[in-house]
C-alpha cells in the first residue's frame, strides 16, 4: 500500500509546474544568407507558468556574434484585432487580427517591446521602460533568443486559445519577415516584401492549485504512516 502511495505521488509530482509547447520550423527557408543563419528560425518554444509566458527562438546562426537580427511574435488573444498591420509597422500582417505584437533586438545591450492594439497601436511594456511598464525581459545565448512577459500583459489566463507567429527581420524599419515560423517555406523573396503570418496554436495551462494540495497531502500521509 505505501509503494502505491508512493507511485501516487510521485506521479503527481511528476507533473510539470509550467505548460510548453515546441514549434518545429524548416531549415534553411530563407531569402538571404546575411547574418549567417541568424534570421533562419528552427523552432520555438512557447512556455507558460502561473505567472508569465515566454517565447525561445532558437536559430540557425549565432546571436553572440552576429548581433543585428530582431525577433517578432504576433498574437491573436480575443476577436477583432489588426488585420494588416503590427505594433512596428513593418510589412507584416495577420488576417485573423493581430491584438498584440512583440518585437526585440539583441544589439545594443538587447531590449523588448509589448504592443497592444485597441484601434490603434500602443506601446505597454518596454525594457527600457520605469516600472510598471517594463514588465517584459530578453535574454540572449548562442543560437537561441528567450523573451518573456507577463499572461496579464496580455490578459491571458488558463485555457485561453492563443494563435500566434513568430518571425526574424533585419534592421531596417521597412525589412519584413525574412522568416516564418509556421510557414515551412520561404516566407519572402526580397527584404521589404510584405507577407502574412502563418499562425499556430498555443493553449496556456496553467496547473490548478489543487493538484499541489494533493502533492502536499501525500507526501504528508507518507511522512505519518512512516512513523
Amino acid at each position: 500500500m505505501k509503494k502505491l502511495i508512493a507511485a501516487m505521488v510521485l506521479a503527481i509530482a511528476a507533473m510539470p509546474a509550467s505548460a510548453s509547447m515546441i514549434y518545429q520550423d524548416s531549415f534553411d527557408d530563407v531569402f538571404t544568407g546575411a547574418g549567417g543563419g541568424i534570421l533562419d528560425i528552427l523552432s520555438l518554444e512557447v512556455n507558460n507558468d502561473a505567472t508569465n509566458i515566454s517565447f525561445k527562438f532558437t536559430l540557425a546562426g549565432d546571436v553572440d556574434l552576429t548581433d543585428w537580427g530582431k525577433y517578432m511574435v504576433i498574437l491573436d488573444t480575443v476577436p477583432g484585432g489588426d488585420p494588416v498591420g503590427n505594433g512596428w509597422v513593418r510589412p507584416i500582417s495577420m488576417t485573423s487580427g493581430a491584438d498584440y505584437w512583440i518585437g526585440s533586438w539583441v544589439d545594443s545591450g538587447n531590449g523588448a517591446e509589448l504592443y497592444n492594439y485597441s484601434g490603434s497601436w500602443s506601446l505597454t511594456e518596454a525594457t527600457y521602460n520605469s516600472p510598471p511598464n517594463n514588465d517584459i525581459s530578453i535574454s540572449k545565448s548562442g543560437n537561441t533568443v528567450t523573451i518573456t512577459t507577463l499572461l496579464s500583459n496580455m490578459g491571458l489566463s488558463a485555457g485561453d486559445i492563443v494563435f500566434l507567429d513568430a518571425f526574424t527581420s533585419g534592421g531596417g524599419s521597412g525589412d519584413g519577415a525574412i522568416d516564418s515560423l509556421g510557414n515551412p517555406n520561404q516566407q519572402v523573396g526580397d527584404w521589404g516584401q510584405p507577407s502574412n503570418a502563418h499562425p499556430v496554436t498555443y493553449q496556456v495551462k496553467v496547473p490548478e492549485p489543487s493538484t499541489m494540495a494533493l502533492i502536499g497531502l501525500g507526501a504528508l500521509a507518507l511522512i505519518r504512516r512512516r512513523r
